[in-house]
Order: C-alpha cells, then sequence, then structure tokens
C-alpha cells in the first residue's frame, strides 16, 4: 500500500530519523525508532524481570514475588517496574536524552514507563509520585532533571500528583558509576533529606521515579529517607535496570 502524498513530502522535507541510532525511521511508526530499534526494544520490554528488584530473571527463578537476589541483598522497596534491562536501544535513548542535552526524549521514555506501571498490581495503591532529585548545581549545568520529566510523563498513567518538595538533593556526588562497589553507598549516604512537607507522606504509597537503577544504593538511601518522612510503602518506577555484580546493600 502506497503511503499517502503528504507522508512521502515530509519525508523528503523532514525525514525521520531513529532516535537512538539515527537510521532512516518509519514516519508513521508509534515510537520514533527504525524498524531493528523498535524490534530490539519489544525484546527488552517483553524479557521477564523480577518485580521485587527490577532485575533480570528468568520466570523460574521468580518465587513468591522475588528472585534469588534481592532474597540474598533484602531491598527496602516494596516492588519495582522497569521498561528494560540497560542495553541498546534503550540505553543510547537514556544517554541521549541526559548527556546529550535532548530532554524532548523524556515524554518518550516516561510514556513507556507508563505503560509498564499501568499493568502493575499494585499502580492503583500509589498516592504520591516523586522523582529523584539532582542537586541544585548539576541542575543548573544540565538544565533540567530527567527524572522529573520521566515523572511527568509518566503520571499520566497513574494520575497522582508529581511532589519534588517531598525530596531534597543536600550535597553533590560524583557520578554513582564511576565508584567502585564497596563506596557507592558512602557517596549517597545522607545526600538526601525530607523535603517541605513531607508530614503528608505520613501513611502514604510513594513512587519513586529515577531513569536508570545499578546497584540500588541511590534507591535505597531515597527509600530510607522517604520511609523516614513516614511513607508506609514506597516503590520504584525505572526506565531501565543494568544488572550489577556487587550490589552493596539496598
Amino acid at each position: 500500500m502506497l503511503d499517502p502524498p503528504w507522508v512521502s513530502v515530509r519525508q523528503l522535507l523532514l525525514p525521520a530519523h531513529c532516535a537512538a541510532c539515527g537510521a532512516p525511521a518509519p514516519p508513521l511508526a508509534r515510537l520514533p525508532l527504525c524498524d531493528r530499534c523498535g524490534y530490539a526494544l519489544a525484546q527488552l520490554i517483553a524479557a521477564p524481570y523480577c518485580p521485587r528488584c527490577g532485575r533480570h530473571a528468568g520466570s523460574s527463578a521468580i518465587a513468591e514475588g522475588q528472585c534469588l537476589f534481592c532474597r540474598q541483598y533484602p531491598i527496602r522497596h516494596d516492588a519495582t517496574v522497569r521498561v528494560g534491562a540497560y542495553e541498546e536501544p534503550l540505553r543510547s535513548l537514556i544517554l541521549k536524552c541526559k548527556h546529550e542535552r535532548q530532554p524532548e526524549l523524556a515524554p518518550l521514555l516516561g510514556r513507556l514507563l507508563g505503560e509498564r506501571l499501568a499493568i502493575a498490581p499494585w499502580g492503583d495503591l500509589v498516592d504520591v509520585v516523586v522523582p529523584v532529585p539532582l542537586h541544585w548545581s548539576r541542575r543548573i549545568r544540565r538544565g533540567f532533571n530527567q527524572a522529573d520529566l520521566v515523572a511527568q510523563a509518566l503520571v499520566r498513567a497513574c494520575g497522582r500528583p508529581v511532589q519534588r518538595r517531598h525530596l531534597r538533593r543536600i550535597r553533590p556526588t560524583p557520578h554513582q558509576r564511576d565508584l567502585d562497589a564497596k563506596l557507592r553507598p558512602r557517596n549517597v549516604r545522607g545526600a538526601f533529606a525530607p523535603g517541605y512537607g513531607t508530614g503528608r507522606l505520613t501513611g502514604k504509597s510513594v513512587l519513586l521515579v529515577d531513569d536508570v537503577m545499578t546497584s540500588g544504593t541511590t534507591v535505597a538511601e531515597c527509600v530510607r529517607v522517604l520511609r523516614s518522612a513516614g511513607a508506609k510503602a514506597v516503590y520504584v518506577a525505572v526506565v531501565a535496570t543494568a544488572d550489577y555484580d556487587e550490589p552493596g546493600m539496598w
């Protein structure tokens, strides 16, 4: 079937390119991806993962809602949803959004994450959505907080408000990816604090949103602070999880 004439004209004047790899992409595709990246992303989304920690796990390895990994390393949050593993093309989409100053990709990532949240058995329990904050100095340099932008798109799936003021980053920290596993918990310890109006979290179920979870130490510290502010449950929604052999204490 031939494309409508206006599609051909748009391709000539403004050809569509894949947001992940830059290759030509179908102009009417649901996602701004080429066929190859679209297929790879579908495979990442379909891959099974542990509903508790979010790490890759075969269906046979998941028992009673958690995998062998999170039984060995007890985690502080109640459950996790993700789009997929931190692999291509999801990896490129995240890096381009965050480090190549393409915040327009955040709504796409948030929409994909929202689709996963919509089918989570606990999705209706969420009262408030809290993005992992950036320190003010890094936010000024970057110009935006990618977790905040993802959360704004995500809330369309749960209809809950985004509350940025309930969690603060009070100390700048080196990037976790640059540190040895044993140094990661120390790096973020005390980096977060309850925000203004956190008394409103008492008895509430919080959804903590971030772009990538690797060792889980940043998430663990945020969860600790949110629980200290009265949250009765903390769920986690991340765009991608990167399997990590030495997670440290979650």
